[in-house]
């Protein structure tokens, strides 16, 4: 059989399915499948309609025997070698479909020998389907591209990454990576009864979100889909290298920048899980979360129960400019994502910030009552003339209330009480060469004639070498800062903080060599953990630990609470969706 395949693989297959019609054993079937793929590999490029069939008739054989079996197991061989031909087949069938005119968005009859199939590609979920993404990759040709580790699931289907084009046509792509929309698939194609006088036979390539659809049914059974989370969301991260060149521009000249600040949803939201919300520091983009976003991936719980969002701005800005913004661009995306203001996910957000970011995300959960304003003005804000052009912004600026949908903050390596290195030789340097934007730069212009005399001396001295930016602001003789570091976080939200001490020890004089204990410390947090790393704290694999413990923790502190876990939520949910 062998030298006949070589030779001549079609009277190879014609007698191999004659003897698997006379007796059909596992072996020959597997056989029959396996002989199908490989025979259909070899032809991609010469006669893809003929492999095509193939690969369909190779799915076919192995669904068939597929959706008799009780368990999916790995110590069978034959049962390893069915489902790995079937996968296989899968990934060659899906790709070669798109090359077919009309794509997965058209209906197909293929034939292969004396078998007909017709083929339509559907969607198994809400968030997979022909109609939400323009193109799919086989995840297993690639691989994890600079990401520590690599999560996959084995089970049954091909793996894939599914890619869109963003085209900012919608609100929701508009909070989505300008790159692309790019998220885990995993396709499974089902065959029914004969269709059509000519007796094709039904079947149906059908997506899904493994993330989010975990688990599919084949044969009145519940089997685990395969799956690949890191993959896509490498491939995303290999588009959005020209976002690291970013960070000195959004620094040294924030309002040139062509990233305007704004929340990104790295994934489809889904009313039912915990939106966790990740805040970079100075000088950084989002691509700092690059392996805590796959560490979080990889967990099976995690995955279920929580969806990630990055929080994109430019940090040459003054943070409470930076962090006005930042609560606005939250309100947005909640009342975009929840007119009704009914979801759970909308109400139910972690936010994690790192560095300046941390101070952003300490806004949401602390109210500032007059002291911010008291620290920078010496009249109260009552007195000011109502009609003056700036008073808004600065309301927005200077006044907060903490959110109560925020519930749960973490804090990693933020000087909550400035740094020193802010008023170091390079801090003034790169703090000199920071233009805000013009229009920025004329508010604080015409505030300045405004109010001449109405700044506290402490206030007054930040001008003293220019307008106040992002690095001048932290310094620990900022009142603005010293005000906001002695306000409480509010009581009904747990907070952690997760400290860098470079491995020499943690303790009051201890620094991750850019913010010292004594500015990162904060009285009251739920935990207070040293991790041997420097201010690149967030990229330490006992930080990243860390959060996975917190995330863990406000799970278990749920279901206590609720009597539930948050999940299933994410894959069963009958509620609303978003791709």
């Amino acid at each position: 059989m062998q030298v006949l395949l070589r030779r001549n693989p079609d009277r190879a297959l014609l007698e191999l399915q004659a003897i698997v019609s006379r007796c059909p054993e596992i072996g020959e079937v597997a056989t029959l499948a396996d002989l199908n793929c490989r025979y259909g590999r070899k032809l991609e490029r010469t006669q893809p309609q003929k492999a095509l069939g193939l690969y369909l008739n190779a799915a076919a054989l192995a669904y068939e025997r597929i959706a008799n079996w009780n368990t999916l197991s790995s110590t069978n061989a034959w049962n390893t070698r069915m489902v790995q031909s079937y996968n296989q087949a899968i990934v060659g069938a899906a790709m070669l479909l798109q090359r077919l005119p009309g794509g997965l968005r058209t209906n197909h009859v293929v034939s292969v020998g004396d078998q007909s199939f017709w083929i339509e590609a559907q969607s198994g979920d809400a968030f997979s389907g022909p109609g939400l993404y323009d193109q799919w990759l086989s995840a297993d040709d690639w691989n994890q591209m600079g990401l520590s580790h690599r999560y996959r699931n084995e089970g049954l289907g091909a793996r894939l990454i599914a890619i869109r084009t963003n085209r900012q046509a919608t609100a929701l792509e508009a909070h989505q990576p300008d790159e692309g929309i790019i998220h885990p698939s995993t396709a499974i194609l089902r065959f029914g009864s004969a269709y059509g006088d000519a007796g094709a036979l039904k079947t149906s390539l059908v997506f899904y979100n493994p993330a989010l659809s975990p688990q599919v049914d084949v044969g009145g059974r519940r089997w685990p889909l395969a799956a690949d989370y890191t993959i896509p969301w490498a491939t995303l991260l290999s588009r959005t290298r020209p976002l690291f060149k970013t960070r000195w521009t959004a620094l040294i000249r924030p309002g040139e920048t062509s990233r305007p600040h704004r929340l990104y949803l790295m994934e489809p939201y889904s009313p039912d899980r915990i939106p966790v919300i990740m805040v970079h520091g100075l000088r950084s983009t989002p691509l700092a979360w690059e392996q805590l976003t796959n560490e979080l991936k990889g967990d099976p719980d995690i995955r279920r129960c929580y969806q990630i969002w990055h929080y994109l701005y430019p940090t040459g800005l003054p943070f409470l400019t930076s962090a006005a913004a930042f609560r606005d661009d939250v309100e947005e995306v909640r009342r975009m994502l929840d007119p009704e203001d009914r979801d759970f996910a909308t109400h139910n957000i972690i936010v994690i910030g790192h560095s300046m970011g941390g101070l952003l995300a300490r806004t949401l959960v602390t109210e500032s009552g007059d002291a911010l304003w008291n620290s920078t003005f010496a009249i109260p804000v009552s007195e000011l003339d109502p009609d003056l052009e700036q008073l808004p912004e600065l309301r927005r600026m200077f006044y907060f209330q903490p959110k109560p949908y925020i519930k749960r903050a973490i804090f990693i390596a933020v000087p909550h009480r400035g740094s020193k290195s802010a008023d170091g030789i390079f801090g003034r340097f790169v703090s000199r060469r920071v233009r805000l934007p013009d229009e920025l730069h004329k508010f604080i212009a015409r505030l300045r004639t405004s109010i001449t005399g109405l700044l506290k001396p402490e206030a007054a001295a930040l001008f003293d070498r220019g307008y106040p930016n992002s690095i001048r602001v932290l310094s620990p003789n900022t009142p603005g800062l010293v005000a906001l570091a002695e306000l409480p976080i509010d009581p009904s939200t747990p907070f952690h903080s997760i400290i860098g001490d470079r491995g020499l020890g943690g303790g009051p004089k201890s620094s991750d060599g850019v913010v010292p204990y004594w500015s990162s410390h904060l009285p009251g947090a739920s935990s207070e953990v040293f991790v041997p790393a420097s201010h690149r704290t967030y990229e330490s694999p006992e930080a990243i630990a860390e959060v996975k413990r917190i995330l863990t923790l406000h799970l278990t502190e749920l279901a206590q609470r609720e009597g539930s876990v948050v999940a299933g939520h994410g894959s069963e949910s009958a509620g609303r969706h978003s791709p």
